[in-house]
């Protein structure tokens, strides 16, 4: 017997040809709109979390025909100068801040690729985000679902550090860095993963390794990074733990044995209220600030999300880093989003910072997928 996804989504795919609109990848080959699996690009909707969650792929169901490229564009207009920019001069206030360039397709009746590359990032030449091929180990009709995926892609956590953020500003405790050591939730990691269980009912697991490498240094790898995810699906309410475990070679002295664990707590997320809670904790054996010696750090952050309806939202976050070589830092954002279209969104925000000093940074992002 087929399970509800595989039902479901052959229903839905029978009641809804090709879109006329300007539409995305998934949407152009699966033959659906924007809506479909986003509220307000790129926000997700159940439908588009289930569709993640399983592979970016319909279970069963092969790509259409449609040629598998998709480009999204961000345009960012605000009160700060960008980035560091040609030897450290800075950007413009107003710059194209990203063009990501998207493709994928199925393989066989249970695998698929995906590959994202940034042309452009932070107003500059970009970096590949992601190249993996996932793979459905066991039959669509399993009772627990096992995936296999290798390659590059973003860590399994609470809450996605990049691609369906809908700030311009970065969550904080994703991007910390500790000491001389590079590593951050941030960046993808090279490597595999295994997922078993449903990430959207139940408990899953999903175990990660791959060198120990950040690829923005020039620390040579070392080792193997690992990492234990586990989460539990209960409805409204979704409860996670993860931890991180790497080494990494230091200037100075010995090496650093560095781990990272944390918690996060989802309420509502796909309905009109949603709140999302993390909290990281970790420690270094060596963070060499500046003397040879071991360090603890911690952060964590605190989001609201309410949708007055499929196309005006408003978001609020509260967030904080700390470590004990010295390092402090809170912020806070509040932003309001709008979707003209079902691939275009238009948000303001304001960026409170404290680090020592408060100041506000103004943010208007433009986006569009097609």
């Amino acid at each position: 017997m087929l399970k509800w996804p595989v039902v479901l989504w052959a229903a839905l795919l029978a009641g809804n040809p090709m879109a006329a609109g300007a539409i995305p990848l998934f949407a152009h080959q699966y033959g659906v709109t924007c809506e479909k699996c986003h509220s307000v690009i790129p926000h997700l909707n159940q439908f588009g979390a289930a569709f993640l969650a399983y592979g970016e792929r319909f279970p069963g169901v092969s790509s259409g025909p449609a040629f598998p490229l998709s480009v999204k564009t961000n345009l960012v207009d605000s009160s700060e100068y960008q980035g560091d920019g040609p030897n450290g001069a800075g950007l413009p206030k107003a710059i194209v801040d990203e063009v990501e360039a998207f493709t994928t397709a199925t393989i066989g009746s249970r695998a698929n690729f995906f590959v994202e590359q940034y042309v452009v990032d932070g107003g500059e030449p970009g970096l590949l985000r992601d190249a993996w091929i996932s793979d459905r180990v066991n039959p669509w009709d399993s009772r627990i679902p096992i995936y296999l995926q290798g390659g590059q892609f973003t860590l399994p956590l609470p809450v996605d550090p990049e691609t369906f953020r809908d700030s311009y500003q970065n969550y904080t405790p994703y991007v910390q860095t500790v000491g001389a050591n590079p590593f951050d939730f941030f960046d993808p990691k090279l490597g595999a993963r295994l997922g078993i269980g449903d990430p959207l009912r139940g408990l899953n697991l999903q175990l990660f390794a791959g060198p120990g490498y950040d690829r923005e240094s020039d620390l040579a790898p070392t080792g193997t990074d690992t990492e234990t995810y586990l989460q539990d699906a209960m409805g409204a309410f979704t409860l996670s733990a993860f931890r991180y475990d790497g080494l990494r070679p230091i200037t100075l002295g010995p090496f650093d044995r560095f781990e990272r664990s944390g918690f996060g707590f989802t309420y509502g997320q796909w309905t009109r209220f949603s709140s999302e809670a993390v909290l990281i904790d970790g420690s270094d054996s060596n963070c060499v600030t500046p003397r040879i010696g071991g360090c603890t750090s911690s952060g964590g952050f605190e989001q609201l999300r309410y949708a007055f309806n499929r196309q005006l939202f408003v978001e609020a976050r509260y967030e904080g880093t700390a470590d004990s070589s010295g390092g402090f830092q809170r912020d806070g954002v509040l932003l309001g989003g709008y979707g003209p279209t079902e691939n275009t969104r238009l948000t303001v925000e304001d960026v409170i910072s404290h680090q020592p000093q408060t100041s506000n940074t103004m943010n208007a992002q433009f986006s569009i997928a097609y």
